[in-house]
Order: C-alpha cells, then sequence, then structure tokens
C-alpha cells in the first residue's frame, strides 16, 4: 500500500479546518446535564487495547466558517472485551467522527478515522475487508442517531501504510454495514482514512 504523507497533508489541509483555530471545544463534562443522551457501543474484533476518541463537527457547506463551526469531542476510552461505551449528547451523534488508534500502529502522521461509507455503497449495503481496500473515496462524517441506546460494529484490521520516514503498520477502518453519511467523502488510499485535524461535516 502506498500512501503519499505529502499528498495526505496537501488533501486534508484543504478539507480539514485546524482544531487550533476553530471554536474551543466542548468537554464531555460540560454536557453532562444535556438531555437526551445516547449509550453508544461499538463492538470490534481483535483490537483489545484500541483507544476511540469521537468527535463532532457541524459546518455549512461547503466550507464552515471556522469561528461558527459546533465543535464537541469525547475523552478517549480504551476497547476492552471487544467494546467500548460511551454515553454521549444524542446530538452530538450528527456529524461525528471516530478516531481510532491501534497498540500496533507506528508513525502514520494522521489518525486512523473510521469509514462510514465508501463510494459506491448505500446505506444498509455489506462491505468486507477485500472490497474496502479497493476503494478511493469515504466519508468520515455520521448523519446520527436519536435513539437513546445503539450498538454500531466496526472492522478495525492492520495494513500496511506509508509512514512519515518509512512503511509502518497502520490500520483501516470502516463499518461493515454503510451507515447513513454526511458529507464530505474524501480521497482515501486502498481505504485508510486518515485525518491530521478535525473533520467538518455538513
Amino acid at each position: 500500500m502506498l500512501i503519499r504523507t505529502t499528498a495526505l497533508a496537501a488533501l486534508l489541509a484543504g478539507l480539514l479546518v485546524p482544531s487550533a483555530s476553530a471554536a474551543a471545544p466542548t468537554s464531555a463534562s460540560t454536557e453532562r446535564s444535556a438531555q437526551p443522551r445516547t449509550a453508544l457501543t461499538f463492538t470490534v474484533d481483535d483490537c483489545e487495547g484500541c483507544e476511540v476518541q469521537l468527535s463532532s463537527a457541524l459546518g455549512t457547506y461547503p466550507q464552515a466558517d471556522a469561528g461558527k463551526v459546533d465543535f464537541w469531542n469525547s475523552r478517549v476510552k480504551e476497547v476492552e472485551g471487544g467494546a467500548v461505551t460511551f454515553r454521549v449528547p444524542t446530538r452530538r451523534t450528527a456529524g461525528m467522527s471516530v478516531a481510532i488508534e491501534a497498540p500496533w500502529e507506528g508513525h502514520t502522521g494522521y489518525r486512523t478515522t473510521l469509514a462510514w461509507r465508501y463510494n459506491g455503497m448505500h446505506v444498509g449495503d455489506e462491505i468486507t475487508l477485500d472490497e474496502a481496500i479497493t476503494k478511493t473515496k469515504a466519508s468520515a462524517c455520521w448523519e446520527g442517531v436519536r435513539s437513546r441506546e445503539v450498538t454500531v460494529p466496526i472492522v478495525v484490521e492492520k495494513v500496511r501504510v506509508r509512514g512519515v520516514r518509512k512503511m509502518v503498520d497502520g490500520s483501516i477502518a470502516f463499518v461493515p454495514t454503510t451507515q447513513s453519511w454526511l458529507r464530505p467523502m474524501r480521497e482515501v488510499w486502498d481505504g485508510v482514512l486518515g485525518s491530521q485535524d478535525v473533520n467538518i461535516c455538513h
């Protein structure tokens, strides 16, 4: 697999707004009293100790004003026993992206990000790893839910990627059943979706 770091950086610079210039993040603790809330569980095989963090950032299409982006992120949690659960304000599931760091990852220069939908797929379509690695575009943005409790199976697999200085172990992460998604559809390399800053969803 060939992931050109300079190309990735250039691509992300055009699609993402640096978190440093965005509105100050709202911590999960400041929204403890927000209602309703959703218990969101991700189930995943062979990813014990993987660190997961949720973010939600909604902007105006096609390009959000950095000062007006409604940004939120969760604390980092680890996968234990094949699952990880977050209790989040339900409204924050809209425009949600999921960053995953596996114990085996080398210095990739980006954060592995869950693909909610790949190009050519429709909501409800199933996709395998063999299919995912052929894809060229994906959405990091979930449309969200209104339910109080949701379980989402995900796939995280070790793959070889071009890191900052050399080929290293990296990850591909996706939902095996295509979910409702938001724009933009971003370019991916062999199905791998990586982020260097906040994903602004529309």
